[in-house]
């Protein structure tokens, strides 16, 4: 299956925290820490900003959305795989199927499409393409019918990588890096002098 990602450099941000004198010993599990922790909310963060754009639930977007660790960093995974145009409120009408697959957008019309369950399972949006065949399977089996093709928008992949969404990706793990080792770094503190958080 094919995919695209997103590479995080953690180092130079993480490196930034070697000059802080008298964590040294500490410091490769305060790294640790903070990229786990980048783990968990990159991926909630990545969906929420596609959201911001797409029509689609975020059990879709999930679906596709994975994050891997590296030696240097993270990677943000979107897969190519098909989204069906049913999951951008596709609708069905007289003239066919509309859907809306951006958020503030008019719905588009795909003429002469139409809502059917599949084989497979699920209902999706789909039209008839191509010259006729006698099928093999379904309700119309034996008969001469057209060759269904499902419809399909967009595919994580894609959505990942539109505009500046990879920089505003990268700099919200850079912050929240800055901000996970420095919050690390308060509570050793405070308990060195015994203090606790207000």
């Amino acid at each position: 299956m094919r995919r695209a990602g997103l590479g995080f450099d953690m180092q130079g941000d993480l490196a930034l925290s070697r000059a802080l004198a008298g964590y040294r010993r500490e410091l490769p599990r305060l790294q640790e820490r903070a990229i786990a922790t980048l783990r968990r909310r990159l991926p909630v963060q990545a969906r929420r900003d596609i959201q911001g754009e797409y029509n689609i639930t975020a059990t879709r977007v999930r679906k596709d959305l994975s994050v891997r660790t590296l030696d240097d960093g993270l990677s943000l995974v979107g897969h190519f795989r098909g989204i069906g145009l049913r999951n951008f409120r596709a609708r069905q009408t007289k003239k066919g199927v509309t859907s809306s697959i951006f958020r503030g957008a008019g719905r588009s019309l795909d003429p002469g499409a139409f809502l059917a369950p599949l084989l497979g399972g699920g209902v999706h949006a789909v039209e008839r393409f191509g010259a006729k065949r006698v099928m093999t399977k379904g309700r119309y089996e034996g008969k001469r019918r057209q060759p269904i093709h499902v419809l399909y928008g967009p595919t994580l992949a894609q959505m990942l990588r539109k505009g500046r969404r990879p920089e505003r990706l990268a700099e919200f793990s850079r912050s929240l890096l800055r901000s996970e080792v420095e919050r690390q770094i308060q509570s050793m503190q405070r308990l060195r002098h015994g203090t606790r958080a207000p």
